[in-house]
């Protein structure tokens, strides 16, 4: 059965493959630049190949989705049978993606709106979910715009990199974070405020950066009706996971979606990073995880 209205996002969103089938949530893959090679996000550039590329000393950028890579999802949208699209990508503020399908929405076979989540990983991801359980339920075109914007206005999205090189490196950090970043046994808690990253506190080790940063996660959780929160780390990284889930568990009880970073996310992030997300999700969606 196909929806009236198509939900989309892109590849940073950090959706796990079978959940955005089952939510029929399109995701749009970023380009990564390894080199100065450009690779597709996916089989081509996986976060195991960005995370050994950086380890390895490699020059690592990454791109917004290529044009025709937009032209295709709206044209998926049309043949898949939906009347409009939204499509639901990270924060302006940190990424072009947005503004690129803006400019392809002009020539799209079907209505876009671009609903910018003004934020990244999966507190984009769940708010894709959300808009695309809406869609599923038959809603109208502006409820899925509005459940979008609701879910992704909810949200809040943390995490403690291990080092704050490589955000400095792609210019994702304020020269002030930065110079946090490098002084003598300050490890920096860092989150999306206003749709860009900044510094939330300054602690004196990544023990107790991952400690804070979870308390606030759980105490937003207990705000929201249907609150699902979700952990990510690069490859290598699963006990920060177990870890993370360990921690929350003992501050209350909220479904927990477990995911990758994704590639583009790990060429910003480095290694070692631990991000967490939680979202007031659509009921549906908190009742199938």
């Amino acid at each position: 059965m196909s929806f009236r209205v198509a939900v989309a996002t892109d590849s940073s969103s950090c959706l796990p493959t079978e959940l955005a089938l089952s939510w029929r949530v399109a995701v749009v893959p970023l380009q990564v630049i390894i080199d100065d090679e450009t690779f597709v996000e996916g089989d081509d550039a996986s976060p195991q190949r960005v995370v050994d590329s950086l380890l390895a000393g490699s020059k690592v950028s990454t791109s917004q989705p290529s044009p025709q890579a937009l032209v295709d999802v709206a044209e998926w949208a049309k043949a898949d049978g939906a009347e409009s699209l939204v499509f639901i990508p990270l924060s302006a503020k940190i990424s072009g993606t947005a503004q690129a399908m803006e400019w392809v929405a002009v020539r799209a076979p079907l209505p876009v709106t671009v609903v910018d989540s003004g934020t990244v990983a999966l507190a984009t991801g769940l708010a894709a979910l959300s808009a695309s359980a809406v869609a599923a339920a038959a809603g109208a075109y502006d409820d899925v715009v509005a459940e979008a914007k609701r879910a992704a206005q909810s949200s809040m999205c943390l995490f403690t990199p291990d080092s704050l090189g490589y955000l400095r490196r792609g210019g994702r950090v304020s020269p002030a974070v930065a110079a946090v970043g490098r002084a003598l046994g300050v490890k920096p808690e860092l989150g999306i405020v206003d749709g860009e990253v900044g510094q939330i506190a300054r602690h004196r080790s990544s023990a107790t950066a991952r400690a804070a940063m979870l308390d606030k996660i759980a105490a937003r959780a207990a705000t929201m009706r249907h609150p699902v929160i979700g952990i990510m780390t690069s490859p290598g990284d699963n006990h920060l996971v177990a870890q993370a889930r360990q921690m929350l568990s003992a501050r209350g009880a909220w479904p927990v979606l477990e995911a990758g970073l994704s590639a583009a996310l790990a060429a910003h992030a480095g290694p070692g990073t631990l991000v967490v997300a939680v979202v007031d999700v659509h009921a549906d969606v908190a009742a199938s995880l």
